[in-house]
């Protein structure tokens, strides 16, 4: 076993005195993504133990780093890891690190593991000065192991580093300058460019293994991959109530890419944190074009609805399922136990009122709602709850535009009798009105 983690709690139990974990953490983290925020003792202690997988934000600064970055990152190393680490203590963090790698059963003989130096597992017997070997096995382990393993990377780094201080060393270990780097690799002229050739295979490859497992682990909520991608969108470091919103939101850009690909989940084009809110706006329009509600109402939906997902995993069972007793009986419906839901409400006021037969018989929704539920001294969760689902009612009841009619389309995510929790409501709500006006929108301009 061998990951992010297990360098962490080398580093960490040959720190010098003082040093905190979490400045460890910054400071390797620091050197692909300059603006990596302070991190938290209880953030870093995770990442050190297995627990927590490095955030999208650092895999994506990982994405796009090239092989002419890698002198800056070794001399960053120098400067700001090494020197973390008690001098009478450096070699045994490279031998218990190689040690590590070469038992490790994951990693072939052949895998380039010190991606600076292009040296392979069997390799290690030749290392590096200490900056470059750490840079280039914090590369690869970035690009190719994941962290989340269960919370023993501490204990097993804590193993392998008293093995090696009871004497314990890499057989053949031979140790050559950082300026001998290109006559240590003799292979061929091209052999950068051949290791970062194989680098990239490896990174595709692990992506699609990665991709492939999130969506075979969550193939029962399949539903719920298209929310996955809003609560990214909207505030990726957000603990979620769902785990499946966190692990997607914690994978790299490219694995979220690969992941919607698998799944047939469109892309979301948004940008900016507020980037829902002119959705929200033009359905406000359209309550008000297609008299939905009394004005009064009108302003609750920008001033409560957004308030939803403060109630992150609160059920919302009692408000799904809430059905009301239609003022008009279709001719084909024959069952005496017939009920609307919310956007059946909305739907059958759209319908039926422009005829003049129906007038007396049909309140506006909104104002059915506000008068049947009495929202006015209701739970905020409650208001916020039926506020939700009288958009998500609104953008399937009103009337598509006249060219997007003839298309196929269809609203993703998860349908809202099946939603289970608040902060599931609030990112379908607003994945609805991303589908209402601007992809409906979209296929009207075609």
């Amino acid at each position: 076993m061998f990951c992010i983690g297990s360098i962490i709690s080398v580093l960490a139990e040959c720190k010098v005195e003082g040093t905190k974990q979490a400045k460890i953490v910054e400071s390797i983290f620091r050197s692909i993504d300059k603006d990596c925020e302070e991190m938290s003792d209880e953030t870093a202690s995770n990442i050190a133990r297995g627990v927590k997988n490095p955030s999208g934000y650092l895999m994506d600064a990982l994405g796009i780093l090239s092989v002419d970055s890698y002198k800056q990152i070794v001399e960053y190393f120098r400067d700001q890891v090494v020197v973390l680490i008690k001098e009478n203590e450096r070699n045994n963090v490279s031998d218990t690190l190689i040690l590590m790698i070469r038992e490790s059963a994951e990693i072939a003989d052949d895998t380039v593991v010190d991606v600076v130096n292009g040296v392979t597992k069997a390799e290690l017997i030749e290392e590096v000065d200490l900056e470059s070997f750490l840079a280039g096995i914090f590369l690869y382990a970035l690009k190719n192991t994941r962290n989340n393993i269960g919370g023993s990377a501490k204990k097993v780094a804590k193993d392998y580093l008293a093995r090696v201080k009871k004497g314990e060393k890499p057989v053949g270990r031979k140790t050559v300058s950082t300026e001998d780097v290109q006559d240590a690799n003799p292979k061929s002229e091209y052999s950068h460019f051949d290791s970062h050739a194989r680098e990239v295979e490896l990174l595709e490859e692990r992506i699609e293994q990665e991709a492939i497992s999130f969506c075979r682990k969550y193939k029962d909520e399949k539903e719920y991959i298209a929310l996955c991608q809003v609560a990214f969108v909207t505030d990726p470091t957000r603990v979620h109530h769902r785990e499946m919103y966190n692990e997607f939101c914690e994978f790299t850009t490219s694995t979220r890419n690969k992941i919607l690909e698998i799944s047939e989940v469109d892309k979301l084009k948004v940008s900016g944190d507020d980037w829902w809110y002119k959705y929200l706006d033009l359905f406000k329009k359209d309550y008000e074009n297609y008299a939905l509600g009394a004005e009064r109402y009108r302003y609750m939906f920008t001033q409560y609805f957004p308030r939803l997902l403060e109630y992150g995993g609160e059920s919302i069972n009692d408000y799904t399922q809430r059905s009301f007793a239609p003022k008009i009986i279709p001719p084909m419906i024959f069952s005496k136990n017939y009920k609307l839901d919310v956007a059946g409400l909305i739907d059958e006021y759209i319908y039926y009122k422009k005829d003049k037969k129906y007038k007396k018989v049909l309140d506006p929704p909104m104002d059915f709602m506000w008068r049947e539920l009495d929202l006015g001294s209701c739970s905020k969760l409650m208001l916020t709850a039926f506020l939700a689902l009288f958009i998500i009612g609104t953008c399937r009841g009103i009337p598509l535009p006249q060219d997007a009619e003839i298309q196929p389309f269809v609203f993703s995510g998860v349908g809202a009798s099946d939603l289970e929790t608040a902060e599931d409501l609030f990112y379908q709500t607003i994945l609805t009105l991303y589908e209402n006006y601007e992809v409906c929108t979209a296929i009207a301009d075609r």
